[in-house]
């Protein structure tokens, strides 16, 4: 069964999405990597094991407070 040849336009079209999503997706990518140097996770993950000596009273009223 032969295929059906596509008018030139579609492929420039398609090719067009498809170098737009490259971009949108690496954009985003980017983005979150910068977001996430800025939180510096290590130093969350950190200060979060100091907290765990802290007294389940005092935690209760942390996270009341949070709300």
């Amino acid at each position: 069964m032969a295929r059906k040849q596509q008018p030139p336009w579609q492929f420039k079209l398609t090719m067009a999405l498809s170098i737009i999503m490259l971009f949108l997706v690496f954009g985003y990518f980017a983005q979150s990597f910068q977001e996430i140097r800025k939180v510096k996770p290590v130093a969350v993950a950190i200060e979060k094991i100091k907290n765990k000596n802290v007294s389940p009273e005092l935690e209760a009223q942390a996270e009341s407070k949070d709300r």
